[in-house]
């Protein structure tokens, strides 16, 4: 083995130790979705760094089968993981693991067809992946503004966006290889790439709060400290403020509403408008802070029998929707039932004895 093979595979073993350490801060202390879909992930990319170096196989060959299944499979479980980490969704959605197990049924399928099947099997796969990596930047930045997670706001660019970034490049250099061109010349760089993301990754990650991974059966958290009580009676007349501001002047109806537009009403610093909606009033979101002042509303006028012959998406828009499918889509998450089998369910209530 030549000096640079041999520096090439202990920077891929630091890579992997790396990807590792990063599945343990992922992990310890709950078992939210996010930590579930993270550390999976983590495993996946650690098994990326070794497939990429086909000299170990032999030394890993007991296990080379599944560690091959978790590297193919690499592109959705990170996409399962942004997605379970900035959507906020309340319920497991069993369609999250679909990119992972297409992916990884086109690696399988790839391995037993003809040698030019294969090669259209495998861009297939690349295509896939960057695909979903192309929707994970989307996800990032479509959801910047409204994130009222501190240290998630923080994360969105540095590690994710890294991530992705480095998933498109493996993809063009994959579907390269898949059209019969050689990428060995970037093997070096990208384990060296490799390695540097999982650092960067173990500090962002290290010390991040329960609050990142969202709701599940979290350890309790370490720092037991509490605001001021001027802080805290503070936050209390701003939370009343607020309130009496969206019942009475329904400024959730407003198009197009932001926190800052928010925070300039209530003349107050947008990180405090933040603080205050996240920690105090429990949201992760700002568009799902509005989306319940805006159910509410709606949940109102289909229970109301005067309303009856209004229809349900007259209420919705001017209840401030911008559309019916974020409507439909945030009401059944609300409530568990469409909003005409919940107008039914209220009416047929109201009338009974």
């Amino acid at each position: 083995m030549s000096n640079a093979a041999a520096l090439e595979l202990l920077v891929r073993g630091a890579a992997v130790g790396g990807f590792l350490a990063l599945a343990i801060a992922i992990g310890r202390g709950g078992s939210a979705r996010a930590r579930v879909t993270g550390i999976l992930f983590c495993l996946a990319a650690a098994a990326h760094t070794l497939t990429q170096l086909p000299e170990i196989r032999p030394a890993l060959a007991p296990a080379w089968e599944f560690i091959w299944a978790l590297s193919v499979s690499a592109a959705g479980l990170f996409w399962a993981f942004a997605i379970e980490l900035f959507e906020d969704r309340r319920r497991f959605e069993p369609q999250r693991a679909v990119p992972a197990v297409a992916l990884l049924l086109l690696g399988l399928s790839q391995t037993i067809a003809t040698d030019a099947i294969a090669k259209g099997l495998w861009l297939a796969h690349n295509i896939i992946g960057a695909l979903l990596m192309a929707h994970v930047l989307f996800v990032i930045a479509r959801g910047w503004k409204s994130d009222l997670v501190e240290s998630r706001r923080r994360l969105r660019g540095p590690v994710l966006a890294a991530g992705a970034v480095y998933a498109l490049a493996i993809t063009i250099v994959e579907s390269g290889e898949a059209l019969g061109r050689s990428a060995q010349a970037l093997s070096p760089l990208a384990a060296a790439l490799l390695f540097a993301m999982s650092m960067a990754g173990v500090l962002a990650f290290l010390r991040a709060d329960a609050a990142l991974f969202g709701p599940g059966k979290e350890a309790p958290a370490q720092d037991t400290s509490t605001p001021p009580a001027e802080l805290e009676e503070e936050d209390a007349r701003a939370a009343a403020i607020l309130e009496r501001l969206m019942r009475e002047e329904r400024l959730s109806r407003e198009p197009g509403l932001t926190v800052a537009a928010l925070a300039a009403r209530l003349r107050m610093p947008e990180y405090r408008l933040r603080r205050l909606i996240n920690q105090r009033l429990g949201h992760r979101n700002f568009n799902a802070f509005l989306n319940q002042w805006r159910l509410g509303e709606v949940k109102d006028a289909l229970a109301d029998r005067a309303q009856r012959e209004v229809p349900i998406s007259t209420i919705a828009l001017d209840a401030g929707f911008a559309s019916l499918g974020p409507f439909n889509r945030a009401f059944r998450a609300e409530t568990g039932l469409t909003p005409s089998a919940f107008r039914a369910r209220s009416l047929g209530a109201s009338a009974a004895p």
